[in-house]
């Protein structure tokens, strides 16, 4: 127990003030001080700075008188000061048990009442596709970064929407150099042709290589983009031709290369592919990854993301999945903001730069998507 009083010892006719938060706790520091005769001359209320020296708290002093004080004291003096330390010291006695009365019994209560209440929202993500483990971190993190209950809808929602990680960037601020890591080659050239043709009308010049392409399905729809949509397109066939090819990139706005898929051979990290572009710091990787995959299997994607040291995850098929909610999976698995949304194909689908507005609207989608059987 904490105990205050003055740094003047206690001495023949002198009185010692002894101080507590309440009258019952000062009370107490008396008695177990100087023990149960210990004479009470008299008490006030005062405040005092904090022990952190922020702010004031209230406390009681109480003053107690020294050995030889009552010999000096008239008789009726004294006895009035025993009578008042008698009731004080009952009256404290009373309050006490009473207090223990009251809360022998509803502490329990009133330990549940002051834990939080049912978390709907938790439930909803649950139901809606993320793992229970990812979202009690979700809700363990936002009350200690916040100190606000879990339970607290609106509050989470706004924090939740600020902490998926994103661009918040406008289509033409993507300028530069920008790789398009994939497992499905129809995804990722659908993305690039059609990224390459909204920057293209928006007045920007674009190259669009593809690297290793297979001739008979990637190199015609690439000839046939460029021509309807106004964009520069080159093709290398060898390893080592896009190491060839640097030089001629400064000349644009924005170069999009679109790779072979992840689990190609010539993309291992012995190949030359991987040895100069993972390391080449003119190029913005982005991991790309179709919403109808099951993010429970993860870890080929968390070692390609290290693998090609990538920037950003750019996401496909985004309206493919019963469980949107698993999104919360991926960036609690993956730690990479999201750069593109992407849906459908190069002529008849869309892509809009990520927002976290836009994510946190796709988690709480309902489950309307199509019945797949890894979504």
């Amino acid at each position: 127990m904490e105990f205050h009083r003055n740094s003047t010892p206690m001495v023949d006719g002198q009185s010692t003030v002894v101080s507590g938060r309440s009258l019952s706790e000062a009370y107490k520091k008396v008695r177990l001080e100087f023990g149960p005769e210990a004479v009470i001359s008299g008490s006030r209320t005062r405040s005092r700075r904090k022990s952190s020296g922020w702010g004031t708290e209230q406390i009681i002093e109480v003053m107690v008188e020294g050995p030889g004080s009552s010999g000096t004291l008239p008789s009726s003096v004294g006895s009035e000061v025993e009578v008042l330390t008698s009731e004080i010291r009952d009256e404290v006695e009373r309050l006490e048990r009473m207090v223990d009365d009251i809360c022998r019994t509803p502490v329990d209560q009133s330990e549940a009442e002051n834990q939080p209440g049912p978390n709907p929202l938790a439930e909803y993500l649950i139901q809606n596709g993320a793992s229970a483990g990812t979202v009690d971190r979700l809700v363990t993190r936002f009350g200690s970064e916040t100190g606000r209950p879990s339970n607290d809808r609106p509050g989470i929602l706004a924090w939740l929407s600020g902490h998926l990680a994103t661009s918040e960037k406008a289509l033409p601020d993507w300028s530069g150099n920008h790789i398009f890591l994939g497992e499905h080659p129809a995804d990722r050239l659908d993305l690039v042709l059609h990224l390459a043709g909204l920057l293209t009308e928006a007045g920007r010049r674009v190259l669009v290589v593809s690297v290793l392409p297979d001739p008979h399905r990637d190199e015609p729809r690439l000839k046939e983009s460029a021509a309807v949509a106004g964009f520069d397109a080159a093709v290398c066939r060898a390893e080592d031709d896009v190491q060839d090819m640097e030089p001629h990139l400064s000349g644009y706005d924005h170069v999009l290369l679109d790779l072979p898929g992840l689990l190609d051979s010539r993309l291992a990290e012995d190949r030359p592919l991987h040895a100069w572009l993972a390391a080449n710091e003119r190029f913005h990787r982005h991991l790309m990854l179709p919403m109808d995959r099951d993010f429970l299997d993860l870890g080929d994607l968390r070692a390609a993301a290290r693998s090609w040291n990538c920037d950003w995850l750019a996401l496909t098929r985004v309206g493919g999945t019963r469980r949107p909610a698993k999104l919360l999976d991926l960036f609690d698995n993956i730690p990479l903001p999201v750069s593109f949304l992407a849906e459908g194909g190069a002529k008849e689908g869309s892509i809009t730069c990520a927002t976290g507005e836009m994510l946190l609207d796709r988690v709480l989608a309902a489950n309307s998507g199509p019945e797949l059987s890894q979504g």
